[in-house]
C-alpha cells in the first residue's frame, strides 16, 4: 500500500499593509532552518509583484498568481501549488491572498477541501489585522474599506493582531474585545514581527493537525466590489544606473512623495518599493504615515545597474495615481542626478470579483 502524505496549505489573509508578507518570510526562514520543505504562493490584482521579488531573492521557492485574487483564479492557484509539489515537494505551502480579498472560506478553503482534500490538509484560516490602523477606526463598517476589513475578520479562524509593538497593553485588550465581538469563534493572537511575539504559536498551529472547519460567512458582493474598486492599483518597474546611492533614503522619498502629492494617510492603503542593485536589495513599505523596512540584503548603499519596483494601492482614480508615482520617481531621481527609464507600468481599479467556485 502506498501512503501519500498531504501537503499542508496555509492561507494567510488580511488587508493591505497588515504585515502578511513579512510574517510569511519569517515563517519560511524558520522552516528552512528546521529543514522542513516550504513553498510560498503570492497573489495580486496586477503584475510585477514586490512581494514575490522580496521572497524569491531570499532563496525561498515561490510561485505567484497575478491578475486577480485566488478566488477568481482558483485553477491558477491549484496549478501553482501542484508545480511547487512536483518540483520542490514542500511539506507546507504558505499562500498569501491579495489584501483586498475576502470570502476566502467559501471561494478557496471550501473548494480545496471539497475537490482536493486527498492532496491538501487545509489549515485554519489566518487573518492579520493591523492594530494601529484598527485603533484609528479603519474597521468602521459604514465605509467601504471598513466593510471589507470587517468581513475578513468575521470569517477568520485565527486573527493575528499585528504590529502590537506599536500600541499599549490596554489597546491590545480593547482591540481583542472588539474582534471577539465581531467574531466570537476566532482565536485572537497578539503578534509582532519586530519582537517576534507569538510567532511560535503560529508555527505550532501550522505544524498541528488542525483543519479549517469554519462555515463561510455571508458577504454583500456589491459592497465588496465597490470596496475593491475604490482603490487605484499601481505597479511599475524602473531601471537606472548609479555609482553609489543611499537606497534607504531613496525608498523613503519615493514613498513619501505620495503624501506630498495630496494623498492623505487614510488614502494610502499600502505602498511599497524594492530597490535591487549589484550590491544590495531593499524593501520599504508605507502604510498610512508609517514607514517600515521589510528587509535588507547586502549594503544599505546601492551601486551599478539597479531596478526599482514600485507598488501602490491608494484610494484614487488610476490616472491620477499613475501620474503621482511617475512624477515622484522623476523628482527623486533628478534630485540625485540619476538618469532612469520606465520599463513598464500599469494602473487600474480592480473589477468585480467573480469567483471560480463559491461553496457555502
Amino acid at each position: 500500500m502506498v501512503i501519500t502524505l498531504k501537503t499542508r496549505i496555509v492561507l494567510v489573509g488580511g488587508f493591505l499593509g497588515s504585515g502578511k508578507t513579512t510574517m510569511i518570510n519569517k515563517l519560511a526562514e524558520h522552516f528552512i532552518n528546521e529543514k522542513i520543505p516550504i513553498g510560498v504562493i503570492t497573489n495580486d490584482q496586477g503584475e510585477f509583484l514586490v512581494d514575490t521579488e522580496f521572497v524569491r531573492v531570499r532563496g525561498i521557492d515561490v510561485e505567484e498568481v497575478p491578475g486577480g485574487c485566488f478566488c477568481c483564479n482558483f485553477p491558477t492557484l491549484l496549478e501553482n501549488a501542484k508545480r511547487l509539489i512536483e518540483s520542490k515537494r514542500p511539506r507546507i505551502i504558505l499562500a498569501e491572498p491579495v489584501g483586498s480579498c475576502t470570502d476566502l472560506m467559501a471561494t478557496v478553503v471550501a473548494p480545496l477541501k471539497a475537490y482536493h482534500g486527498n492532496s491538501f490538509s487545509v489549515a485554519p484560516l489566518i487573518v492579520l489585522v493591523d492594530a494601529p490602523r484598527m485603533l484609528e477606526g479603519s474597521f468602521n463598517k459604514e465605509t467601504l474599506g471598513g466593510y471589507l476589513r470587517s468581513h475578513q475578520v468575521e470569517e477568520a479562524e485565527y486573527v493575528l493582531l499585528s504590529k502590537t509593538d506599536l500600541i499599549g497593553d490596554g489597546d491590545i485588550k480593547q482591540l481583542t474585545e472588539a474582534i471577539k465581538e465581531m467574531n466570537p469563534q476566532a482565536v485572537v493572537v497578539p503578534y509582532s514581527s519586530y519582537t517576534g511575539q507569538n510567532l511560535d504559536l503560529v508555527i505550532d498551529l501550522i505544524m498541528s493537525d488542525k483543519e479549517s472547519s469554519r462555515t463561510p460567512v455571508d458577504v454583500d458582493y456589491d459592497l465588496y466590489a465597490d470596496a475593491e474598486a475604490e482603490l487605484g492599483w499601481y505597479n511599475g518597474i524602473y531601471d537606472f544606473n548609479a555609482t553609489k546611492y543611499d537606497s534607504y533614503d531613496m525608498a523613503i522619498e519615493l514613498l513619501r512623495g505620495l503624501l506630498d502629492r495630496g494623498y492623505s494617510t487614510e488614502d494610502i492603503a499600502h505602498a511599497k518599493v524594492t530597490i535591487q542593485s549589484e550590491s544590495n536589495h531593499l524593501k520599504v513599505s508605507l502604510v498610512g504615515n508609517e514607514i517600515s523596512v521589510g528587509g535588507v540584503l547586502g549594503s544599505r548603499y546601492g551601486t551599478g545597474k539597479s531596478k526599482l519596483n514600485y507598488n501602490a494601492r491608494v484610494v484614487s482614480d488610476p490616472d491620477t495615481l499613475r501620474n503621482a508615482v511617475r512624477s515622484t520617481v522623476s523628482e527623486v531621481m533628478k534630485k540625485r542626478g540619476i538618469e532612469y527609464s520606465l520599463r513598464s507600468d500599469s494602473c487600474f481599479s480592480p473589477g468585480r470579483p467573480n469567483p471560480t467556485y463559491r461553496l457555502v
